[in-house]
């Protein structure tokens, strides 16, 4: 990788793959502190999506919720599915009870960062997904779609056929 600054010469971003350094906002790259340390993507990889914190998520979480969702994190297959038992999440991140991961997996659905669905009615071990930060657009039918448009364009049109300062239905 060339650089104007032959200072910087053979740097390289730390933690970027190479199409995710053109995006960097730094004026120029940060040194790498470690090199013989420097992380690799292993085979088994899991990520946390840097949105959680520019989206200011990261703000709204106790920290029981940070510990569950981050375990949940780790613990996800490659379609972020897992399905491990409250006792063994308690046992393996024993600084929270059970009643506390009960109450974060509740508050992790609510703010829509994981779906829980129980094996049984009223059972409390099932099964995770960590979800995407990323909301599906809602999809209407066609026919919706045409409704919904007449609806947009007869809204607009009484807004522009009303004298200046009539009410609107």
């Amino acid at each position: 990788m060339k650089t104007k600054n032959p200072r910087w010469k053979g740097m390289v971003p730390v933690g970027l793959l190479p199409w995710e350094f053109w995006n960097m906002p730094l004026k120029k790259p940060l040194p790498i502190l470690e090199p013989q340390r420097l992380r690799r993507i292993p085979r088994s990889f899991a990520w946390i999506d840097h949105r959680l914190r520019s989206e200011g998520l990261l703000e709204q979480l106790l920290p029981e919720e940070l510990g569950l969702y981050l375990f949940l994190v780790l613990a996800a297959d490659h379609h972020r599915l897992s399905c491990w038992r409250l006792d063994r999440i308690e046992r393996a991140i024993p600084c929270f009870d059970r009643h506390a991961l009960w109450e974060a997996r509740k508050r992790l659905a609510a703010l829509d960062l994981i779906a829980y669905r129980p094996w049984r009615k009223e059972e409390p071990d099932g099964c995770y997904q960590v979800l995407s930060l990323e909301r599906p657009q809602p999809r209407f039918s066609p026919a919706l779609q045409t409704v919904l448009s007449r609806v947009f364009q007869h809204l607009d049109d009484s807004q522009l056929a009303a004298p200046p300062g009539a009410v609107t239905p």
